[in-house]
């Protein structure tokens, strides 16, 4: 088995334990052992099957046990441990995990000289026993007493540098994410309450993935979710948490979220769609129309928000949303010796580290290293991890190009630390929100590049629908956040979220306008048109948005093939906004799908009066007008499309038409020709389009003998 073949099943047997399927999740421990030959769990395993089965006996015998559900949570949290000892020992026991390996190593060389490693970090700070110590933390399944004294030590050492602290806190929150321990999470809120700057938010972030990843196995230890509610007292706790669950989802933006997206984003019933439509291409006509989708009085959560840094921001937005347009650059600058540690790829970027120095001791006098490297470690637009991969880098590239490099580098860090001389933008909040985001940042590349990712658990390729979770949303969470989780979903298109979101608040009585209609619009993106239907009509009694929501329901109704009440509610829309292009085109398109061309037409032409720039509105004009039997119009408009480059195989094939129609039979020939031509010679293309056409011809005088016969002509090779 691998790592993720074990992760599979265990994740499941921890399901049933949640479920209250022992019996279950019993079976197949009892199946691990015996076919893993894990011999030294056979024992305690029967001791916990033997309590649950005297539950089982007492629980429907005559004389009931007053203390039943005590012991029954007791066998749950017995039951949880012993399934993550059997989870620890699989995995052991498959000698290939590298990460196997470098714990039996660790583990080896700390007991040997855990004295002296733990004297040599309190008060030397070796490089070396730092590092040992990380992994032996971040690779313990669960804490013991040695170690639990030296973090409580580590947490009251005010001597002890605050980026020790802050790598000891990240090997606390892998290390708790990888094996839930409520020890970890216990110091994790204890560094958050009595840690320095830079060290705190790192802890909350920590806690927060904990108790989303553990939120089910939390609920069953009455003592710490004492302590999770209590934080919440705190003064800027609901601000901080904001920013954190933000970020989170933010980091999602390339990841499963958009993924799975795209894969439930098909609608559920494929509607039939006129292959006319198709070789008109209506679509095209409402290319520039796109505001007439979202509600133009929506506004953006964070749009006028102080929060937002301006310039700053607008440079780094992408990447602080998530996206991470630095992600790519410097994922291949990994490989340096200094990310085969993986306490570096959580370390803080501070001047003082000899590691950025020794970079740097090739570099001429002549350039000012001590107000770059300051300058680079005040920058809130690149993470901890970028930070030494660029330093690394630049240390390896020609002399011509370093300098340039450095020299263009430096003058951006200028500007955006000018930038951060505003008091307004140096307040304590965004502070914070930087911390906040660049910690979340190291964690993303760390759990995505390093080169033991496939053992480990990827925290971001799970869901991360923090709005789910039970202990987060019971006891954190307000409406307010609610509304800003839902509001970033919805501006980054993830509309499977944002309508779980807002669902969310709906079902607790926040019925206000936007929330209805983002639950509409969440549902008509999902391609959910009657489920849209049913809110977009509860917008309706608003009567504040009613033009927009009008619209959207012609469209439901449109996408629902029910094209009459379309029709009817886009002459509603007409009556409100008499001049918009979308209405029109709409009307066109719903008229058009019923073959009653003259009112499509008329449509059509308001479209072209009052967007003459839109060329794209010549096709359908002149389809109906062929139909229609107005062969100069349509032959004029189809001029038109050909003198902006805009006619395809179909206009060809329809000019031909309208030329042989009006008798010009040698011009329709040419024109046939060149949609034949355009059609790459296939015959059986070019016949189906043009026996699609057939009855019109008939309709307009031309022989069913003679279309066959220029059927022959056109494809015969010999003439």
């Amino acid at each position: 088995m691998n790592i993720q073949e074990i992760n599979k099943i265990f994740k499941k047997i921890t399901e049933n334990i949640l479920t209250n399927n022992l019996l279950d999740s019993f079976n197949r421990l009892n199946e691990l052992i015996e076919s893993e030959e894990l011999s030294t769990l056979h024992v305690p395993y029967l001791e916990l099957k033997g309590i649950y089965n005297n539950i089982l006996k007492y629980s429907f015998g005559k004389i009931k046990d007053p203390d039943r559900d005590k012991i029954y949570n007791k066998l749950i949290q017995s039951s949880y441990k012993f399934t993550d000892r059997v989870k620890i020992l699989l995995i052991e026991k498959q000698k290939h995990f590298a990460l196997v390996n470098i714990a039996q190593e660790t583990q080896f060389e700390f007991i040997n000289n855990r004295h002296s490693i733990e004297k040599s970090v309190l008060k030397e700070e070796s490089e070396k026993e730092i590092f040992l110590v990380f992994k032996r933390i971040w690779l313990s399944a669960k804490l013991d007493e040695n170690s639990i004294a030296f973090l409580e030590r580590v947490l009251k050492d005010e001597k002890l540098n605050w980026h020790v602290k802050s790598l000891f806190v990240s090997a606390l929150t892998i290390s708790s994410l990888r094996c839930f321990d409520v020890k970890k999470i216990e110091l994790l809120i204890s560094f958050y309450e009595y840690s320095p700057e830079k060290v705190w938010q790192r802890a909350l972030v920590g806690i927060v993935l904990s108790v989303y990843i553990h939120s089910d196995r939390m609920l069953i230890y009455p003592d710490l979710m004492q302590q999770i509610a209590e934080l919440k007292k705190e003064k800027s706790f609901e601000k901080n948490l904001g920013y954190i669950i933000l970020q989170l989802i933010r980091t999602k933006e390339t990841e499963k979220i958009s993924n799975r997206l795209h894969n439930e984003i098909i609608p559920e019933v494929v509607k039939f769609k006129p292959k006319i439509e198709d070789k008109l291409k209506l679509d095209e006509i409402l290319d520039d129309m796109s505001s007439e989708d979202k509600n133009p009085d929506w506004e953006s959560v964070f749009e006028d928000s102080p929060e937002l840094l301006g310039k700053l921001e607008q440079f780094s937005k992408m990447q602080i949303e998530g996206s991470d347009v630095f992600m790519s650059a410097f994922a291949m600058l990994k490989h340096f010796d200094f990310f085969k540690e993986p306490s570096n790829w959580f370390l803080p970027f501070y001047k003082e580290n000899d590691a950025i120095w020794e970079a740097f001791k090739f570099e001429k006098s002549s350039f000012d290293k001590d107000t770059f490297i300051e300058g680079l470690e005040k920058s809130a637009f690149l993470c901890n991890s970028d930070k030494y991969s660029f330093i690394l880098n630049v240390r390896f590239m020609p002399d011509v190009q370093k300098t340039m490099m450095l020299e263009m580098f430096n003058a951006e860090i200028e500007g955006m630390n000018e930038l951060i001389k505003d008091d307004e933008l140096l307040n304590k909040s965004m502070m914070d929100r930087y911390q906040f985001t660049q910690y979340i940042q190291d964690l993303y590349r760390f759990f995505k590049l390093h080169p033991y990712k496939n053992e480990l658990i990827d925290i971001f390729s799970e869901e991360l629908d923090l709005y789910n979770s039970s202990i987060l949303t019971e006891i954190w969470f307000d409406s307010e956040l609610f509304k800003k989780i839902g509001a970033l979903y919805f501006e980054k298109e993830y509309y499977k979220n944002s309508l779980e979101v807002f669902k969310i608040l709906f079902n607790k009585g926040i019925n206000e306008l936007e929330v209805i209609e983002k639950i509409a619009y969440s549902y008509q993106k999902l391609g959910k048109f009657e489920e849209a239907l049913s809110y977009y009509g509860k917008a309706e009694f608003f009567d504040k948005h009613l033009a927009w929501s009008t619209k959207k329901i012609a469209l439901c109704y449109r996408e629902l093939d029910v094209t009459d009440k379309a029709i009817e509610y886009y002459l509603k829309a007409e009556k409100l906004e008499p001049e918009n292009m979308y209405v029109q085109a709409h009307l066109g398109h719903s008229y058009l799908r019923l073959k009653e061309y003259e009112n499509a037409l008329e449509h059509y032409f308001k479209v072209e009066y009052f967007a003459p720039s839109n060329t794209m509105i010549l096709r359908p004009i002149a389809w109906c007008s062929f139909v229609l039997g107005k062969f100069e119009n349509a032959q004029k408009y189809y001029l038109k499309l050909r003198e902006n480059n805009k006619a395809d195989r179909f206009d060809y094939l329809n000019m031909g038409h309208v030329e042989w129609c009006m008798n010009n039979t040698e011009n329709a020939t040419g024109f046939y020709k060149e949609a034949y031509s355009l059609s790459k010679y296939n015959n059986k293309k070019f016949k189906q389009d043009f026996y699609e056409d057939k009855p019109y011809l008939i309709k307009h005088g031309v022989p069913e003998l003679e279309i066959g016969l220029m059927l022959d002509y056109l494809l015969s090779k010999e003439l």
